[in-house]
């Protein structure tokens, strides 16, 4: 993603008052789309068996939607605890999505729980995965309302909104940031980071040098993502 794109993304991800339909870019594709995080609710079911044929008709339903492209973006978090899988629709329809996400296996059966965001992005830089389907590592960063997160625009926020965008850039420039955008009407949940690195660590590092997260304005919570190869340019 060039910087120019990852700029343009983020001035509509100012995560103060911005509306987000209104800084669009029609040579990014910039629209809506529906991402869905997909949650672990502790089901377990009787006999224990059962839940690994719910799994593995769930993966599989998964790639197939991948494969035909209902599907735009989809990848199972590796990391233990509840996050575990985020899938995007091109789509402005949430009901569409919806219909989609709850007849998947692992949902039906209530072993996974869905959340609906409505996620302002680049379309054009998720694409159609290579073939054969192959995995490869990304951070995922889910950015959310900090502990100093106010309404209120002052001359400190746009100072630290102006340094979180110089932020953007710069790793962008660095090859380190995929995409990025913000959610419509996501409340606490403000947007999401894509890092194409190795580790959270490393992650980690890139995200301490943002300055609304350092003044505790935005926190980020990271999860390693493993996504079909060539779904993100």
């Amino acid at each position: 993603m060039s910087a120019r794109m990852v700029f343009a993304v983020a001035l509509a991800c100012s995560f103060v008052a911005l509306p987000a339909r209104a800084q669009g870019r029609d040579e990014y594709d910039m629209g809506l789309m529906q991402m869905v995080l997909l949650r672990n609710v502790g089901w377990k079911p009787r006999p224990v068996s059962a839940l690994d044929k719910v799994w593995r008709d769930h993966r599989a339903r998964v790639q197939k939607l991948v494969e035909s492209g209902k599907v735009a973006l989809a990848g199972e978090v590796t990391d233990e605890g509840l996050l575990r899988e985020i899938l995007v629709f091109k789509t402005q329809s949430a009901d569409e999505a919806r219909a989609v996400v709850e007849a998947l296996p692992a949902v039906a059966a209530g072993a996974l729980r869905p959340e609906y965001l409505k996620w302002f992005a680049a379309r054009n830089y998720i694409t159609p995965p290579r073939r054969p389907l192959a995995a490869r590592p990304y951070v995922f960063g889910l950015l959310v309302r900090g502990p100093r997160w106010t309404p209120e625009v002052t001359e400190e926020t746009k100072r630290l909104q102006a340094g979180h965008m110089d932020n953007i850039k710069r790793l962008s420039d660095a090859g380190k940031l995929v995409l990025a955008g913000p959610f419509d009407g996501g409340g606490d949940r403000r947007g999401v980071f894509i890092f194409k690195v190795d580790t959270l660590a490393e992650a980690r590092a890139l995200t301490d040098t943002d300055p609304a997260v350092s003044a505790g304005r935005l926190s980020v919570e990271l999860y390693r993502w493993s996504v079909p190869e060539g779904m993100l340019r």
